[in-house]
């Protein structure tokens, strides 16, 4: 090259350089913009997250978070620092006896303490601003909830720069994988682990691209960060064993290429030590948190993560030392490659050995149980679940999978992987689109602004059209993202609202305070699980088993008491004996009632009541009562519910034949179907007893005076209601309780809530009487 050409490209290099350099004021004013935009996303995604109690009031959501809360009462007589050190020494042996009647339960051993902690600090910094604890227990998880976004923003800017950040964080505002539980009052796990969580992904990508010396200090921040996950989630077990997946497969990748005398792309010092450091500070949180232990270090929980700790030190050894010994280090990858790996492999599968409940149901679908599968939390994804958590964002996704394999970027390896890992678990349980979300709104941006400067490269014209046509399916899966996620956040909170579609209602806040006021403060209470942590925390009552599930044979014997035959009265004596004798049992039965003109039809106007509808109540959770109890599906539907049809809609009602019916005889329906109920129920009363309108159930039979076999006679009958074809029970079975159930509480408005004292001296003499009859 001339020196005339080699002077002239210096100087075109030397304006180019000048005319992309951006001057300090720009680069402070794009700061000042995008900064802005952050603090208006957070605010928008508080105040998302804030409408349920601007709605309804100040509630706390669901079941979990009861509990959470109770703890966080007791950490509270501590104080922040000794209560948290109260958890950790296991309470000091405390046993809460309101709980799994009758031997109590130590919730330091069966919860994680970072929730309830969390819940005292949010009270020591709220209350000097006039918030009680209820309240700033209310508002910590939309706080922290809305925290994702600028925590989303820091990882998807490390990721791929400001404006992968920027759309991280506006998505994250809306995605329903963030807001369907990080709306005010969910005082629970998972808003805190998602913004926890997104933190620690962060540090650990800064650790892996930092040029300077201060990536060690990332390293240890994702170490810290990551391993206070197990303070939060049950979740942290995914997180900790993914970490390990990406290290085994970019030093497996790396083997590989040693293995065929390849260079290698990149150095392994930070990708190493970040690991270690992280699955550190994973195992020394888990060590001392009660939940979990050192016995969790060496089960399967931490398999993937213990293999990847022992393949990191062999492939980082092997690594090192093939620059300066080629020809040894070569020969040993090729032999003991494959050795290295079987070992990682069994590693693995072993420790899965030791993996059960909702865990073993989320790595393998088929191995549910019965109470696993009771869940709907657990269940398997559907497509239009799929549909509204990621919408049309696939493309997207994919395309950062395939630039992550093309450029061996780290941090899009890591992220790309992350996403395929925690989609398979999501489709597996759907509660799981929330873990999801870490890794699908960071992959989502990345690939979008990817594939648009893929397309800013090309000509002009053709590449604005692919750049707006990419935003145009962009903005349509926002828009399909947005509609579910302003609904989530309009939701009523679980405790006036217990059933789907929602419908305020203070039936649970009336009962719960009724069951406080009206019982002995020593009483126990027989319900379904569901209900135990409302029953123990506001009710302040003793329950008998609760959301924990932690004692399997005890809800069993549950589902088995109420599948039984109410009138097998030394069995039903039988069962509550082995259920340490509770005093009150309570159900929770929705219906709707519909006042129906049938003059045409020789019947006038009357009332029917449709149960399950809205659904939630024990009706259709005796499904599962039965399943837990250990009956079969065949039995179950042949025994206890069939279908039916009101018009064009299937519902599910009491089974029932010429000589078996099972809304008189299964302790559960005819507990909760008998005319008792229906008398004492206040919106029966309003709309159709002031009214003169007598009421049925849509599967019972009404009296019907119809001909005889001749002309001359008649004869009575129970006819079923025009319009539904089903089963029958004829309406005398269902006049009242059994005998030994004595009705104390129906709830208002609604009758949804039904309280019985047990009557055990007439129980007894019933059961005396039935012994003596069988035995003559």
């Amino acid at each position: 090259m001339s020196r005339a050409k080699t002077i002239s490209k210096a100087r075109v290099e030397t304006i180019t350089q000048a005319v992309i350099t951006i001057p300090p004021d720009i680069k402070i004013t794009q700061w000042i913009a995008m900064l802005s935009a952050i603090v208006s996303f957070t605010l928008l995604a508080y105040y998302l997250r804030l409408y349920p109690v601007l709605l309804y009031g100040w509630y706390i959501n669901e079941f979990d978070p009861y509990i959470r809360l109770f703890m966080t009462e007791q950490m509270l007589k501590y104080g922040t620092i000794k209560g948290l050190l109260w958890w950790l020494h296991k309470g000091y042996g405390a046993i809460f006896t309101h709980f799994w009647y009758p031997w109590g339960a130590n919730w330091t051993i069966i919860l994680s303490p970072g929730v309830s902690w969390l819940g005292v600090l949010a009270y020591k910094v709220l209350s000097h601003l006039g918030f009680d604890l209820l309240q700033s227990v209310i508002l910590l998880p939309a706080i922290a909830n809305a925290a994702v976004v600028p925590a989303m923003f820091y990882l998807g800017y490390r990721l791929g720069g400001k404006y992968v950040g920027l759309l991280a964080a506006l998505w994250s505002v809306f995605t329903t994988m963030f807001l369907q539980r990080g709306t005010a009052g969910w005082f629970a796990a998972e808003p805190i682990f998602q913004f926890i969580a997104t933190l620690g992904i962060a540090f650990y990508i800064e650790s892996l691209i930092r040029k300077d010396n201060y990536w060690i200090l990332f390293a240890v921040l994702s170490a810290i960060i990551n391993g206070i996950t197990t303070w939060v989630w049950g979740s942290y077990v995914f997180l900790w064993n993914f970490y390990g997946l990406f290290t085994i497969i970019v030093l497996l990748y790396l083997l590989i290429r040693i293995a065929r005398r390849q260079s290698l792309p990149f150095t392994i010092d930070k990708l190493v030590i970040t690991y270690i450091l992280t699955d550190l500070g994973f195992s020394a949180f888990v060590a001392i948190t009660p939940r979990y232990g050192f016995h969790t270090l060496v089960s399967g929980m931490g398999g993937v993560a213990n293999a990847a700790l022992i393949f990191s030190i062999i492939a980082y050894a092997l690594i090192k030392l093939y620059p300066r010994y080629p020809r040894i280090v070569v020969p040993v990858v090729r032999y003991f490659l494959v050795a290295v790996v079987v070992l990682v492999v069994a590693v693995i599968g072993l420790s899965f050995t030791s993996v059960g409940g909702k865990f073993l149901g989320a790595l393998l679908p088929l191995a549910r149980s019965a109470i696993v599968q009771s869940v709907a939390e657990h269940s398997p994804s559907t497509l239009q679940q799929s549909m509204y958590n990621v919408s049309i964002t696939i493309p997207f996704v994919v395309y950062t999978m395939l630039f992550s394999v093309m450029s061996l970027s780290l941090p899009a390896i890591l992220i790309s992987l992350g996403s395929l890992a925690a989609a398979y678990f999501a489709s597996s349980e759907v509660w799981l689109f929330m873990l999801l979300g870490l890794f699908w709104v960071p992959a989502t941006a990345y690939g979008f602004v990817k594939l648009v400067e893929l397309a800013l490269d090309r000509r002009i014209l053709v590449g604005l059209s692919i750049a707006a046509l990419l935003g145009i399916v962009l903005a349509i899966a926002f828009v399909v993202n947005i509609q579910p996620a302003l609904s989530m956040s309009i939701m009523p909170q679980q405790i006036v609202s217990t059933v789907t579609p929602p419908i305020p209602t203070p039936d649970w806040l009336d009962a719960l305070q009724w069951l406080s006021y009206n019982t002995p403060p020593n009483a126990t209470v027989l319900s379904w699980w569901d209900y135990g942590y409302w029953i123990a925390v506001i009710g302040n009552r003793t329950s008998l088993a609760d959301n924990s599930t932690v004692n399997s044979t005890q809800i069993a014997l549950i589902g088995s008491f109420f599948m039984s035959n109410p009138y097998n009265y030394t069995g039903v004596l039988e069962k509550l004996n082995e259920l340490h004798d509770p005093q009150y049992i309570l159900i929770f039965e929705p219906y709707t009632v519909f006042p129906v003109n049938l003059t045409n039809y020789g019947l006038g106007s009357i009332c029917v009541l449709i149960p399950e509808y809205p659904a939630g109540g024990d009706f259709a959770k005796s499904y599962w009562m039965a399943r837990i109890a250990g009956y079969t599906n065949n039995y179950i539907l042949n025994t206890f519910i069939s279908p039916a049809q009101v018009g064009s809609s299937t519902i599910y009602v009491p089974y029932a034949n010429n000589t078996f019916y099972a809304a008189y005889n299964v302790t559960l329906y005819s507990l909760m179907f008998n005319s008792e109920v229906i008398d004492a129920s206040y919106v029966v009363w309003s709309t159709c007893t002031i009214n003169g309108m007598p009421t049925y159930w849509v599967f019972e039979g009404v009296p019907t005076i119809m001909p005889g076999v001749n002309a001359t006679s008649l004869k009575l009958t129970y006819v079923g209601i025009p319009g539904y074809n089903g089963p029958i029970t004829p309406w005398y079975y269902l006049l009242q309780p059994p005998p030994w159930a004595q009705l104390v509480y129906v709830s208002r408005p609604y009758g949804w809530v039904i309280i019985y004292k047990i009557n055990y001296s007439v129980l007894e003499a019933l059961a005396r009487n039935q012994t003596l009859t069988r035995a003559h």
